[in-house]
């Protein structure tokens, strides 16, 4: 969809562009809630087997066409302002599941076991994920802040992209989690509120966002609090091998400066694992054409139930390898394992 310069007129106070972009946000939003809607809907056991399966497949219909609009978003903000980055390359990804990956160096408290892995690469690329454990006085650990995003696209401008989100929050982390930091401040809501904040004013009219999942392991109340915006729902894995999800997705980062970010709170103890992931291992397809879907993916991870973080990970890579049956993939991968080892 593009537009003649000659169509650039105000209209109530507003240029066509900005009212075309305000429709296209809000549909966004409400492809958002409405996937939110049908998902949760279809976790529900008591509705018989073929309505669940519609609201399933409702989901993924709402997850694809949210897809949809956020390029349309970004093709129409970059076509009106010709303001394409300099140097943007088009990029491509082809690779296939190694065996034995290099996970990705995090460091986590104690009673925590995490493990995490980024393919093709982690410093290239739309993916990236931060952890940093919060201690109080005399260096007692009390929690993890970790975050999760995707950056649309892989190109060399993308890397830029992703170092600035992660430069943002690194010194938002510096300056509250200390050890003199209210609790309250202790928030991943504040966190990504400030991230959108900054990040849509950089990158104001070039139809840039990203996906993003946010958490802090609160170790003294043995609960996650966590905020997702735009970004796939995290599974957890409860000690018992069933998988629930965590849901109540929000708006992507960098399409509303002026959007305050909600947070949840789940229980968290020992035996519990929570999975988090990019879009890249849900999209991979077999041969035939098929997607490995959340599906498939909860089911490996209930599988690995009593498992740790480093197994339950290279399990659900062993079965993604063998989904693909060779076949190369097409989008960056970034996966974690998080488990509670308390005893």
């Amino acid at each position: 969809m593009m537009f003649p310069a000659d169509r650039l007129k105000p209209i109530m106070g507003k240029s066509e562009l900005e009212l075309v972009l305000d429709v296209l946000s809000k549909a966004i939003l409400r492809e958002t809630l409405s996937f939110n809607y049908y998902f949760k809907a279809g976790k529900d056991s008591s509705l018989p087997d073929g309505v669940r399966g519609l609201l399933t497949q409702l989901a993924e219909e709402e997850r694809i066409h949210r897809k949809l609009l956020l390029t349309e978003y970004t093709s129409i903000q970059k076509g009106w302002s010709g303001n394409d980055l300099e140097g943007e390359e088009s990029g491509s990804i082809c690779y296939t599941i190694p065996v034995t990956p290099d996970f990705i160096p995090l460091a986590a408290p104690d009673n925590l076991d995490m493990k995490a892995v980024s393919l093709p690469a982690r410093l290239v690329g739309g993916d990236n994920i931060l952890a940093r454990i919060v201690r109080k006085r005399g260096s007692a650990e009390i929690g993890l802040f970790v975050t999760l995003y995707d950056v649309m696209g892989h190109s060399i401008e993308t890397t830029r992209i992703n170092s600035m989100a992660a430069s943002v929050l690194g010194e938002y982390l510096d300056g509250t989690f200390s050890s003199e930091a209210d609790e309250e401040m202790l928030s991943p809501a504040m966190a990504v509120t400030h991230l959108n904040t900054q990040f849509s004013n950089e990158f104001e009219g070039k139809g840039i966002f990203l996906t993003l999942f946010s958490a802090y392991f609160d170790l003294a109340r043995n609960r996650i609090v966590y905020t997702t915006a735009g970004h796939e729902p995290p599974m957890l894995r409860r000690k018992n091998g069933k998988v629930d999800t965590l849901f109540n997705t929000q708006l992507v980062i960098g399409i509303d400066s002026r959007r305050k970010y909600e947070e949840r709170s789940i229980p968290f103890d020992h035996g519990d694992t929570l999975c988090f992931f990019s879009d890249g291992i849900l999209e991979a397809k077999n041969p035939e054409g098929d997607y490995y879907g959340r599906q498939r993916l909860s089911d490996t991870l209930s599988g690995y139930r009593g498992k740790s973080s480093e197994e339950t990970l290279l399990g659900i890579l062993e079965d993604l390898r063998e989904f693909s049956s060779g076949e190369q993939m097409e989008d960056e991968l970034t996966i974690a394992v998080i488990s509670c080892c308390r005893t």
